[in-house]
């Protein structure tokens, strides 16, 4: 083997002093043009440590140390602005809201680099890091104590404020999320404060608050209450920040309805600061400890800033609602509606949720893994079963088919509790996290599955489950445990197709046979939960099992039928949601065939690219699919074929798409009637609700989705009437295909063509 050295020199190419360089720009232009769009060129020699030294040092736009010639490094290191002069109380109050602005662009996702670090207070006030709270102050070795508005009042809101940053900041990083495209976690080599209680910055603040209260104070009435609703609300949204750590023992929402009532006072008294542009500075971004290059000062305005604190707020109050537990579905709806707020919750509520899903081993802060998913099981597809009932510590015998039974489900929890949760936990990613993840998970819920199935012939060999002759006469078997799994799967799949539509994954072209996808996945899955029906009704009707339960009581006959009364109500709703679902899309689908047949459908691109076929961008959307047993991957051929609906007349497809538009207003309809939740949420009285903040934003969902259905069905009309019309020029429509935020896109997941007459 050759040495090391050997080695590199064969690799290495040699470069001497006698090397003469050449313009070689008019070589490179001619062979690049010989190149085709999308073909890489690539020298093998050109490495990463390569490509990173050619990034040039000494260069002011990458190299944040770069002092120029010249220039004094003391003026290049330290801005000539001093933090322990006096100021008037209307700029105090312009940094207070600046120091604000900065926190609120944090929070959407901007490095401290460009934000609250560049303010040279606080760069006064953290560096060197202080030991003692009595070295947290500007300057260090001078005590101005008769500067009490810099020294005290403003020195009070920047403690209040880096605390506060402390605790979002290990919030967001103790659960999942991700960096840079989410929040930014870098600190720069310094410390928010992380060292210090709560409870000493809160008393500074008080000493503030009692000077703009006293009688030492001589600021005019107008710049006291601004100075004063500002350290109340630094005060309250600390303390909130505080218990948020602990949301699932305190549950108090005291503090953060206090912060919302600060954001009008504050609104009204931002005009009265005086912005003081000076005492924020780029420079210090030489002094923290930085890969990057340097980057600009994020400025957001204030009026956005309240707007974003606000809704910080109110979610963090609205995300307590889920602790109000009934069951796993109602649970379920409250994540999924909460998330899909828009604009979406930062990533601190989103986080928040995540702990308030699951922390410490419980759900909830108060239900054992265990018994969350045996409350699923038992709602969907076993409702008072002897699987869920059976339980090793009251049965000491071995060979007790009980006994057996408890330790085959406890394996099953234990295999599958952890994909269960993060089916909750990953509706608080960003949209496209989500969506991605989910391309995963549903692969992974596809083998969890087969191994259900595996432990339900285990467990019918224990309970002795008499078979059930379907319609074919062919004994079949429930399969409970697989059975859930494969709903959980297929619900997966249809959220995956959904969330491509909120995303503007697929273009124009590919909407009819998006849609009938997503009409062929809610088809499978509505015959599942018929099979899931039968099955229940059959068990409701039989002969109720004697069983002993926990505690050696007999199970009751009112147990036993609420228990199937609650089972089949839910699979009833996710019937009439399914229906609702697959008309819709039924509807849509049929819609755009008629548009792509007769040629007025925009399309993104030209039909002629070299990289692009429809096969291509069928494998291609396919790709999360087709790894899954069941349901089984549509072949190329049948897909085509089914989305163009080849064979069936115009006027076919018309009335396809209007029964469909009919069923599909029906069903949504009969969906807000019903309501949000399966079981409302009891309360401290002892009586039932459902959380008013949750179920409002459920209802505009719903009502959006019924506005887009009023909007099918006019696109119906209207493209009926035109293809009546049309003569030799072709259909004389022209088609728009509303973006995402437009008035027109009533529902993100119903992409709803608007028709227009073509002049």
């Amino acid at each position: 083997m050759l040495p090391n050295s050997e080695i590199r020199s064969t690799a290495m190419r040699v470069v001497t002093q006698s090397i003469v360089p050449h313009d070689i720009t008019e070589h490179f232009t001619q062979a690049a043009s010989k190149l085709v769009a999308g073909q890489l060129v690539k020298d093998e020699y050109f490495t990463l440590f390569e490509a990173v030294g050619a990034l040039e040092i000494m260069d002011p736009k990458m190299d944040s140390g770069f002092i120029a010639p010249g220039e004094d490094l003391a003026e290049a290191l330290q801005d000539s602005y001093d933090v322990t002069q006096e100021l008037r109380p209307e700029q105090v109050v312009g940094i207070m809201d600046g120091l604000l602005c900065h926190e609120m662009a944090w929070h959407m996702g901007h490095p401290l680099s460009q934000t609250l670090f560049t303010s040279i207070y606080l760069d006064k006030l953290l560096w060197p890091i202080p030991k003692t709270m009595e070295q947290a102050t500007f300057s260090r070795e001078t005590d101005d104590k008769d500067n009490v508005l810099v020294q005290l009042v403003l020195r009070a809101y920047c403690l209040g404020l880096v605390k506060a940053c402390d605790l979002v900041h290990g919030q967001v990083v103790s659960e999942y999320f991700y960096e840079e495209e989410d929040f930014v976690t870098q600190l720069y080599n310094r410390s928010l404060l992380s060292e210090f209680d709560v409870d000493a910055i809160l008393k500074i603040i008080n000493q503030a608050l009692d000077w703009v209260d006293g009688p030492e104070n001589s600021i005019d009435d107008p710049l006291t209450k601004a100075l004063r609703v500002r350290l109340l609300f630094r005060r309250d949204f600390l303390t909130a920040l505080e218990q948020n750590s602990k949301v699932l023992q305190t549950r108090s929402t005291k503090h953060l309805s206090s912060c919302i009532s600060h954001i009008s006072a504050l609104e009204k008294s931002s005009p009265l600061g005086q912005a003081v542009p000076e005492a924020f500075s780029l420079k210090i971004q030489r002094k923290l400890a930085s890969t990057v290059p340097p980057r600009p000062m994020v400025n957001i305005s204030i009026e956005n800033a309240l707007s974003h604190l606000r809704r910080l707020c109110q979610d963090a109050i609205d995300i307590q609602q889920v602790l109000e537990y009934s069951c796993p579905y109602n649970v379920m709806i409250s994540v999924w509606t909460l998330m899909s707020r828009k604009p979406q919750p930062s990533v601190y509520i989103r986080s928040l949720l995540q702990t308030i899903v699951f922390s410490d081993m419980r759900v909830l802060g108060s239900l054992s893994i265990k018994n969350f998913m045996y409350d699923d099981l038992a709602q969907l597809v076993l409702p008072h079963n002897i699987l869920l009932q059976a339980n090793m510590d009251n049965i000491e015998l071995p060979s007790d088919p009980r006994f057996r039974i408890a330790q085959q489900m406890d394996d099953f929890v234990k295999r599958f509790s952890q994909p269960f949760l993060d089916t909750f936990r990953s509706i608080c990613l960003n949209r496209c996290r989500f969506r991605r993840t989910l391309c995963h998970t549903a692969v992974d819920w596809d083998t969890l599955q087969m191994e259900a199935e595996e432990l339900d012939t285990e467990l019918r060999a224990l309970t002795l489950e008499p078979p059930l002759k379907l319609h074919g006469g062919e004994p079949a078997y429930s399969y409970p445990l697989s059975s859930w799994a494969y709903h959980q799967k297929l619900t997966q799949l249809r959220t995956i197709l959904q969330l491509g539509f909120e995303l503007s994954i697929y273009a124009p072209e590919e909407l009819p046979g998006m849609y009938w996808y997503l009409s062929h996945i809610c088809s499978a899955h509505l015959a599942h939960i018929d099979r899931i029906r039968t099955f229940t009704l059959a068990a409701s009707r039989g002969p109720a099992a004697v069983l002993t339960l926990p505690g050696g009581t007999k199970a009751n006959a009112s147990e036993r039928e609420g228990a199937f009364h609650t089972s089949l109500r839910l699979l009833e709703r996710l019937t009439t949601q399914l229906i609702a679902i697959d008309a819709f899309a039924i509807a849509l689908h049929a819609l755009y065939v008629l548009l792509a047949r007769h040629g007025v459908l925009p399309r993104a691109s030209s039909p002629n690219q070299a990289y692009s076929s429809e096969r291509l961008r069928y494998e291609l959307r396919m790709k999360p699919f087709l790894p899954i047993s069941l349901p089984e991957p549509v072949p190329y051929a049948e897909y085509r074929g089914e989305a163009d609906l080849e064979g069936d007349s115009d006027a076919t497809v018309l009335e396809r798409a209007t029964r469909a538009i009919a069923e599909a207003r029906k069903a949504w309809e009969t969906i807000l009637a019903r309501g949000v939740f399966l079981v409302p949420s009891p309360t401290a009285a002892g009586t039932t609700h459902a959380p008013r903040s949750i179920e409002e934003d459920w209802k505009r969902e719903v009502k959006d989705t019924m506005r887009a259905c009023i909007g099918t069905s006019i696109a119906i009309e209207s493209i009926k009437k035109a293809l009546a019309a049309r003569s030799s020029e072709g259909v004389p429509v022209r088609v728009e295909i509303p973006e995402l935020g437009s008035k027109m896109r009533w529902h993100d997941w119903w992409a709803v063509p608007h028709i227009v007459p073509r002049s």
